[in-house]
C-alpha cells in the first residue's frame, strides 16, 4: 500500500538522520536506498542500520541504531554468544551495553530457578494462589520494556496497568519470557516467600 511505503520512507529518513559524520545529501541518499535491515524479535518489529554500529570496549557487545515500525528510536544490542538482540531505548550506546549486560545477568540468575517460576504459573492458573501483576513489574523485570509494551499491544492490552496473575500465567503459555515479569511481581508481593533468588513453598 502507498501509505505503508510513505511510512517506511519516513522511518528510513529518521534512521538515516542518526548517522554521524554524514552529510545531509548522503543521508538523503541513504534514506532512499537499501541500507537498513528488517528484524522482528521479541514482539518488536524494527529496521536497524548495520553501518551505524558501536562496539563495547571489551568487544563483547555491538549496538546498532534502530527504529521500530512504530517510529521508536533505540539501540539494538547483540551480546557475544546471543542470537537475539536487546532493545535499549536510551540515547547512549554505552548505557545500552550496561542495560543489556544487567538484564542478561538477571535473566541468568532467574533461569537457575525457572522450574519454580513455572510451578508458580501452574498454581496461578489453577487459582491456588491469587496475585496482581502491575505494569511496573514488567518495567522492573529483566525484560526490555519495549518488548513487554509491544507484546501487550499485540494482545490488545496496550493501556492495561494491572493484570491478574491468573491471566499473566495463561499468557506465559504464549510467551514464556513473561515468567520474568511474574517473578518480579512475586518478589514485590512476596507471594511465595523468596529466600535469595529461590521461590519457597511454590
Amino acid at each position: 500500500m502507498l501509505s505503508d511505503s510513505i511510512k517506511t520512507k519516513s522511518l528510513f529518513k529518521a534512521l538515516a538522520t542518526e548517522r554521524q559524520m554524514t552529510s545531509l545529501i548522503d543521508k538523503e541518499i541513504i534514506a532512499n536506498g537499501d541500507a537498513f535491515s528488517y528484524l522482528r524479535s521479541d514482539w518488536v518489529s524494527l529496521f536497524y542500520d548495520q553501518a551505524n554500529c558501536v562496539t563495547s570496549d571489551d568487544g563483547s557487545q555491538k549496538a546498532y541504531r534502530a527504529i521500530t515500525t512504530k517510529g521508536e528510536m533505540l539501540w539494538l544490542v547483540f551480546s557475544k554468544g546471543k542470537t537475539r538482540g536487546y532493545h535499549a531505548e536510551c540515547d547512549c550506546p554505552f548505557e545500552a551495553f550496561s542495560e543489556a549486560r544487567d538484564a542478561l545477568e538477571r535473566r541468568r540468575n532467574i533461569r537457575g530457578n525457572w522450574g519454580k517460576v513455572e510451578q508458580l504459573g501452574r498454581q496461578l492458573r489453577r487459582r491456588q494462589i491469587k496475585m496482581d501483576v502491575l505494569i511496573k513489574d514488567a518495567h522492573a523485570s529483566p525484560l526490555c520494556a519495549m518488548g513487554a509494551r509491544h507484546f501487550l499491544a499485540r494482545m490488545g492490552m496496550a493501556k492495561v496497568k494491572r493484570i491478574s496473575g491468573f491471566s499473566l500465567a495463561w499468557l506465559m503459555l504464549i510467551e514464556p519470557q513473561l515468567g520474568f515479569v511474574l517473578h518480579q511481581a512475586a518478589l514485590r508481593e512476596d507471594v511465595s516467600l523468596f529466600q535469595g533468588n529461590e521461590l519457597v513453598g511454590a
